[in-house]
């Protein structure tokens, strides 16, 4: 074959592909969208919060329990309220909100992806992970907070990823601020008012301030400006939200869901269901055939999660950049919370924001096998691309035909 004829085939192939990765971002949403305007009616947790949202007055949303035993950051659920309140608070506007979140997540993970996976038939695979999750699929429409906790992930990753505006702050001495890299700084800390997982990111993000401000790379205010943004954050969080928790919240709400010390066997059990949550039940549940398919392939994740860390902590200087690090760093943030009773291990949904970093880090996995056996990667990929065109296949089905996916998947 002559150099113009292998070329011309390789244009051809890109130009496929971009077909292919344009058509998977559109038929994700295009099945998100379908799904929230199928507006099925209000459910247990969602009923549970709409009483709050119907009833509450300003001064009983930010200064009393809610209404039901239910965890949602006050100011989020307040603008769910003002918004649902000017449509009679009809279905789709109270899940309006949660749904743009999702699809402002997928946008920003599409690029964040785009940076990291350069081999365009792995792209391809990370956009079609998405329409093969029924987590991120359905709880793009559900009166719940776990779609803006997907957001503000992001919106923390993509700003820790691509730490905005460094190579102007480099050019600087010290008495020069970047405007845009300092705004950032003092806003992130508030997305804590309508996500709590954002918390874990900021920490994440003070350390790495930390070791910036130590090596003299940034200018000291900059640590001064977000530890003191977040220090507003964290205690309007506490006075006009997180003390009003019920009383009885924690037996009977996620009582069960932590990291037990009881005895060496409680803890290997509730340890091994939440590392087993956190990356084996993004996908489907039902049939039990299937999800056990799919946790062969999360398996490249979870090892993944481990090898790039160390990789990519010792290649970055040590500083939690790289999605490898960011999403070991939250991982063990996550046991840490878990361990001490304060937030859910072993319940997928409150840990939603980690999906899109599990989905990633399965490709990053599978990739790992090129470098033992060409063959094998070829296979595995092959396979794991095969077994997400079913999944969302089966799951655009449940969504034409109006049927939950929540009932019927998840």
């Amino acid at each position: 074959m002559s150099l113009a004829n292998s070329n011309s085939v390789n244009q051809t192939s890109d130009k496929s592909l971009n077909i292919l990765i344009y058509f998977g971002i559109f038929w994700y949403i295009l099945i998100a969208t379908i799904n929230y305007f199928n507006a099925r009616p209000l459910w247990g947790d969602e009923e549970s919060v709409f009483l709050s949202v119907k009833s509450y007055s300003f001064q009983q949303m930010f200064g009393a329990p809610l209404d039901a035993i239910q965890v949602f950051p006050r100011l989020y659920l307040f603008f769910i309220q003002q918004f649902s309140k000017a449509f009679d608070y009809h279905v789709l506007s109270l899940r309006f909100l949660p749904f743009v979140c999702m699809m402002t997540a997928f946008a920003l993970w599409l690029r964040l992806a785009k940076n990291e996976l350069k081999d365009k038939i792995e792209y391809l695979t990370f956009v079609l992970s998405w329409t093969a999750s029924s987590m991120l699929l359905y709880y793009a429409s559900e009166l719940k907070q776990y779609s803006m906790d997907v957001l503000a992930g992001v919106l923390y990753t993509t700003f820790i990823y691509k730490w905005q505006a460094r190579q102007s702050m480099s050019a600087q001495t010290p008495s020069k601020m970047c405007p845009i890299f300092m705004s950032c700084l003092i806003a992130l800390p508030f997305l804590g008012w309508f996500s709590y997982p954002s918390y874990l990111f900021a920490l994440i993000l003070g350390y790495n301030l930390i070791l910036a401000t130590f090596r003299k790379e940034i200018p000291v205010q900059y640590l001064y400006f977000f530890a003191g943004s977040l220090l507003i954050a964290l205690v309007c969080s506490y006075f006009f939200d997180m003390r009003y928790r019920h009383a009885d919240e924690v037996t009977t709400g996620f009582g069960d869901y932590f990291i037990s010390f009881a005895s060496v066997g409680e803890f290997f059990r509730t340890f091994g269901e939440g590392f087993n949550n956190l990356f084996s039940r993004w996908l489907v549940e039902h049939p039990r055939g299937i999800k056990m398919i799919g946790r062969f392939f999360m398996v490249f994740g979870s090892l993944y999660l481990f090898y790039g860390f160390f990789a990519d902590f010792k290649k970055d200087r040590y500083m939690i950049k790289a999605l490898s690090t960011i999403a070991f760093a939250l991982f063990l943030g996550l046991v840490l919370l878990g361990a001490l009773h304060k937030y859910p291990f072993t319940v997928p949904r409150t840990a939603l924001f980690y999906c899109p970093f599990v989905l990633f880090l399965v490709i990053k996995g599978i990739r790992g096998l090129r470098s033992i056996n060409s063959y094998a990667y070829v296979i595995v990929h092959g396979l794991y691309f095969i077994f997400l065109i079913l999944l969302t296949i089966g799951l655009s089905r449940l969504v034409f035909l109006n049927q939950s996916l929540f009932l019927k998947i998840i």
